[in-house]
């Protein structure tokens, strides 16, 4: 990872020169060069982004507090908790690393009532979106994945101001988004969504029939597919053959709803880490890999799914 940084060891410098003794002024009076690896250095747009974040959590911390919130307080303080980790991480000399600085919460009051307070959290959420999303397609590699997961937030965030979502993957300190070859990623995406194509219509079968995620699962089914073919297209336009989905794939047993649902989560998280390696494998066209990343990052949400620090980072 291109944070990381690699202490500089010299090897022994030669002090057994012809004359010369370890009590010789010459050796003894002059202090040797050290070479000091440099600092690191926050990633342009940091502290920018740490204030937004800290501005979103703080409304967000505030709209949990407000007396209109109601059964949705523990959601909007969830989603505040998100931001608040963006903004210590981003305060770190190294923010790839995700380990973040002990932050403190602004204290803002609460807009008035809750259409107010859901307009003012979607407006910041979408100025968070664009920022990052900027700053994802100014770069390359593992950081460029990780401005773009922290873009997925913010718009997994802002459909969560209305959305059912109740559970946040937290982030693994130090793992890393793997850099492939940006053929070989793409096709390992299309290839993940071909596979949650199979995984789901399947895992939708065998829902009992008045499961109350039913609705919704076979919306996120079709959400899957859509962006299946959209990335088939785009295939095909740049004069390239799409990877076929595969006749059959191999689909664990579940004899429960609830193991059911837990293969939908596992196959739309496959989609969303392929979406991120894309972002950090690609050189060019960076807007379109981060607008895949955030596509697949909310396709879980209607049924309660996918809410994480940072979409498409390996951290389940």
């Amino acid at each position: 990872m291109g944070m990381h940084r690699r202490t500089l060891l010299l090897a022994a410098l030669g002090l057994g020169a012809a004359g010369c003794s370890v009590s010789d002024p010459r050796i003894m009076g002059t202090p040797q060069p050290v070479d000091t690896p440099p600092s690191p250095v926050p990633p342009v747009g940091a502290d920018h982004l740490a204030g937004l974040e800290a501005g979103v959590a703080a409304l967000l911390a505030a709209m949990a507090r407000a007396p209109w919130a109601g059964s949705d307080a523990p959601r909007f303080q969830l989603l505040a908790e998100v931001h608040r980790l963006h903004q210590g991480v981003l305060t770190t000399a190294e923010p790839l690393l995700r380990e973040p600085a002990a932050v403190g919460f602004a204290t803002i009051e609460a807009p008035g009532t809750r259409d107010q307070g859901l307009s003012a959290a979607g407006s910041a959420l979408t100025t968070l979106h664009d920022a990052h999303a900027t700053l994802a397609t100014g770069t390359t590699g593992p950081l460029a994945a990780f401005w773009g997961a922290q873009a997925a937030s913010a718009v997994q965030s802002r459909s969560a101001l209305t959305t059912a979502v109740s559970a946040v993957t937290k982030a693994v300190p130090r793992r890393e988004v793997a850099v492939l070859d940006r053929r070989t990623a793409a096709d390992d995406l299309l290839d993940r969504y071909h596979e949650a194509v199979y995984g789901l219509e399947s895992a939708l079968g065998r829902l009992t029939t008045a499961h109350p995620a039913r609705a919704g699962l076979n919306r996120v089914v079709l959400a899957v597919k859509a962006q299946r073919d959209v990335l088939t297209a785009r295939s095909r336009a740049a004069s390239q053959t799409p990877v076929p989905g595969a006749p059959v794939y191999s689909v664990p047993p579940t004899t429960t709803d609830d193991a059911a649902l837990a293969l939908v989560a596992r196959l739309l998280q496959a989609v969303t880490e392929a979406a991120a390696v894309v972002v950090a494998s690609v050189a060019s066209d960076l807007s379109t890999a981060v607008d895949d990343l955030v596509a697949a990052s909310t396709l879980g949400l209607p049924v309660g799914m996918g809410l994480a620090e940072y979409p498409g980072w390996p951290d389940a």
